[in-house]
């Protein structure tokens, strides 16, 4: 409850509100039936001699009241939606924004279904919980409160009949909390019921994204195991919630609802014995039956406290993730020479190296290729220079400055970095090429899109640069037009040092020639670093490193290399081998 109140704590005004509104108008419950006692009574007293006057007056009062009860309980509600909405908006930039600030490593703990599981429905839950609980919380004790006051009043012994259900309900409340009778351990099925949803998230996320696949096997929705394992994991944890539930809540409304069981008969009693007139026991049996009705929400509410505060501790965990470090005082590099000294770097603790003993000094204004087989450590190590994720030891220094000294906003400003899996945003093609950059003009950004070679196609799209491309966007793009938008990107950034992974993996024979000149024209005056699987692309490169199991196994031109007759001379037989290979139609047999 305390990581809720923390989070909630800045909307305390309009809760407290709200919270008064709803006692207030639950209260007011309590005038019609009260005046109906006070009307039934003077009839009773008067009899024909009754006047139709006070009764007039008295039905007007309870109008009033009923009148001003809906004005109270719609603006409880007005408070508590309005503090909820708004509650939910912050939390969610909260987290976006906090996100932005992780290291690469929080994404390998945390799949999208996990993260979309928090942001939608866990911090969805504090609105149901603020906007509709808190109202519930007031009403369930305030009302049961004052009835039973105003009944001891009148007649203590049928109010104390009428509080039975309370401490009943309490009882129950409690052995629900705690599974006694069903033996339910209710944390450990709050778990599983989140695990079962995010389960059930990342696998339709999974199904979604391999419909392609799905498509060419034939695969259904039932073939499909992961994701129908997980939605009948989800339904198993239900159906065992439930069980644990129901029988609890069965008895309370039982109980809460039927309270006249504990009323009736004592107060057909007194009524023999002349004890109690006719009009406290009608009274007794408006009133008194259902003082603790409130309650029955109460219990639904503790009931569902159990995974609205296991969402929220999944929201806090989000939020205290140690960000990356950014210092007080930024360092500005005194040129663009990349050093990589003793760098080590494992995604995880418990993990393996990925990348051991680096040590390496690529020079200002220079090219760099990155070599070798798949898995070598490659695209790790560019993402390392990128500041995806901090080194594990060792320090990667951009002009005698490390990437943690220049801080994040340092480090964006100075490298730039094309992917080989380039992200769209569903946005325009102005936007996606601009990418925040405010100062960019659309003369700017057209200018970049001619030097990436991406102009002509983008003019030939529905609306041109206004034309919304990425997921749900009105056009598809290729791999290769994505690529060449994100070289735009890159050229419009103008930063003194490039990143490029395989920039033009899904280029055509064609447009990999444009792509290969637009990348040239980058690259003057610039610190480059590129991975490259087409060695032929990089035999100008001033150096070539050879990343071979997460080390530097070789370094130099493109024949030093073949001097050495080591890794990368065998990599370039390989490659001119593979220039030669081509299909072949074989003869049919007769």
């Amino acid at each position: 409850m305390r990581l809720l109140f923390n989070l909630i704590k800045e909307k305390k005004v309009p809760i407290i509100l709200c919270v008064i509104l709803a006692a207030l108008g639950s209260i007011l419950l309590i005038v019609p039936y009260a005046l109906i006692f006070n009307i039934v009574d003077y009839y009773i007293q008067n009899g024909i001699a009754a006047s139709a006057q006070p009764v007039i007056r008295l039905l007007g009062i309870a109008l009033g009241a009923v009148v001003l009860r809906y004005l109270l309980i719609v603006s409880s509600f007005v408070f508590s939606h309005i503090a909820a909405f708004d509650l939910l908006y912050k939390i969610r930039v909260r987290i976006t924004k906090h996100i932005g600030k992780l290291p690469m490593g929080f994404w390998g703990k945390k799949n999208s279904g996990q993260m979309l599981k928090i942001v939608q429905d866990d911090v969805e839950s504090i609105e149901t919980f603020v906007a509709h609980h808190f109202p519930d919380i007031a009403s369930g004790f305030a009302l049961p409160i004052v009835i039973l006051v105003y009944l001891f009043t009148i007649d203590w012994r049928l109010a104390l009949a009428a509080a039975i259900p309370l401490p009943l309900s309490l009882l129950l409340s409690y052995m629900m909390w705690n599974g006694i009778l069903t033996g339910q351990n209710r944390a450990d099925i709050t778990m599983k019921y989140h695990k079962a949803i995010e389960g059930m998230h990342s696998n339709m996320i999974q199904f979604v994204q391999g419909m392609p696949v799905v498509k060419v096997f034939n695969m259904t929705v039932d073939s499909f195991k992961k994701l129908k394992q997980a939605v009948l994991t989800y339904l198993d944890i239900v159906i065992l919630w439930s069980k644990g539930v129901s029988p609890y809540r069965a008895i309370m409304k039982t109980i809460v609802l039927g309270g006249g069981i504990f009323i009736l008969p004592l107060g057909i009693y007194y009524l023999e014995t002349g004890s109690l007139d006719v009009s406290t026991f009608i009274l007794f049996m408006l009133l008194g039956t259902g003082c603790c009705k409130g309650l029955v929400n109460l219990m639904y509410m503790i009931s569902r406290m159990e995974m609205i505060t296991a969402g929220i501790k999944r929201i806090n965990d989000v939020l205290t993730t140690e960000p990356l470090y950014e210092p007080e005082t930024p360092v500005i590099p005194k040129d663009y020479t990349i050093e990589l000294k003793n760098v080590g770097f494992r995604y995880n603790e418990d993990d393996p190296s990925v990348l051991n003993d680096i040590n390496v000094t690529l020079p200002q204004d220079t090219f760099t290729a990155l070599v070798g087989p798949s898995g070598a450590g490659k695209t790790t190590l560019i993402n390392l220079i990128a500041r995806m994720w901090e080194v594990t030891e060792g320090d990667i220094c951009i002009g005698g400055a490390t990437l943690k000294e220049m801080g994040t906003k340092g480090v964006t400003e100075t490298v730039g970095t094309v992917f080989q899996d380039v992200q769209m945003l569903t946005n325009t093609v102005s936007a996606n090429i601009r990418m925040g950059d405010t100062k960019a003009t659309q003369q700017d950004i057209e200018k970049a899109a001619k030097a990436a070679a991406c102009h002509d196609f983008i003019q030939q799209l529905p609306k041109g640069y206004d034309t919304i491309i990425g997921d749900g966007g009105e056009v598809h793009l290729s791999g290769g037009e994505k690529q060449r938008i994100a070289l735009a990107r890159v050229i419009l950034k103008d930063t003194p040092v490039i990143l490029l992974d395989e920039a033009t993996a899904y280029a055509d024979a064609e447009n990999e020639t444009i792509m290969q000149e637009a990348v040239s024209r980058l690259m003057v005056n610039k610190t480059v670093i590129v991975i490259a699987h087409r060695l032929s692309t990089i035999i100008e490169a001033d150096n070539i490193l050879v990343i071979d199991k997460g080390r530097v196994a070789e370094s130099g031109t493109h024949q030093e290399l073949l001097n050495k007759k080591g890794v990368y001379q065998k990599m370039w037989k390989a490659h001119t081998r593979s220039r030669e290979w081509s299909l072949t139609k074989k003869e049919a047999l007769v």
